[in-house]
Order: C-alpha cells, then structure tokens, then sequence
C-alpha cells in the first residue's frame, strides 16, 4: 500500500485521544481535532493558534476515532461507506474495527477488510475506501477529494 496523500492520509493515519506534549500540564489537552491545513492532530488549547484553518472534530465511540459525516462529505466523497448513527448524528469510522472473527459465508462486506456491512455500502471506513481507491484508482484520490 502507498502512502495515502496530503491531509487524507494525515487523517486517517494520525494518533487521537493522547495528551498533547505542549500542553501536557493542562486539563482536557487530549488530541480530538484535526487540522487539515497541518495535517496533524491538535488539543483543543492548540485550536486558537489554527483558528484561520479548517479544522474537523475527531470524536470517540466505543474506542474508535468517528468524524460526523456532514462535516467529512464537505471534503471527500463519502458514498458508499457505511455510516453508524450515534448519540441522533450520522459518524463514519476513520479506521476498520477490529473483528472478532473472520466472517465466513455470504453477504455484503467491505472491499478493503471483510467485515460485514447493511446493503448497499462498500466499505467500514475512511481508510478502507481510501485504501481501496488508491490500489484501485491507481494512486489518484483526486476523484473523490472535494
């Protein structure tokens, strides 16, 4: 697998929900926000220093980064990546979740990872349509970047 390119690849590659280094000393210094300028992840203390560049809020379910998806499909075409409803807002998982088991038999599953999605989505995550599109689309996001 290449390298995924510019902020897409910082995004679904990068730590979230660690203390930031810079401000270690303060409260509510974890990382749960992506600066797509940067490429990098930052605490909310780091924010107003990024204040003039687009930001995305990285939030936790269940041990999993998720991006709400009306602030995603703004910058990459989401379609076909299934989308999970939590606490009333639609999120999409940046990377695949684990799997207990390998999934044996018929059904929908994702392109990239196998695990088993509803009717009619292709993929469980950011990273796996990403990683799809770049083994299959030859390298070239620019198809799905908006």
């Amino acid at each position: 697998m290449g390298m995924r390119p510019g902020w897409v690849g910082g995004l679904v590659e990068e730590s979230f929900f660690v203390g930031c280094p810079a401000h270690e000393s303060r409260k509510k210094n974890e990382k749960n926000i992506f600066c797509l300028a940067c490429c990098t992840s930052i605490c909310p203390h780091c924010a107003p220093s990024h204040r003039h560049h687009p930001l995305l809020q990285v939030r936790r379910y269940v041990y999993n980064d998720v991006v709400r998806l009306g602030d995603l499909e703004k910058l990459i075409e989401c379609s076909y990546v299934q989308p999970y409803t939590i606490n009333s807002a639609k999120v999409i998982f940046l990377k695949p979740r684990p799997q207990s088991r390998p999934f044996k038999g018929s059904g929908n599953v994702c392109l990239t990872c196998d695990r088993i999605l509803q009717e009619p989505f292709h993929f469980c995550s950011l990273s796996c349509k990403v990683d799809h599109v770049m083994v299959h689309g030859g390298g070239d996001l620019s198809d799905i970047i908006l």
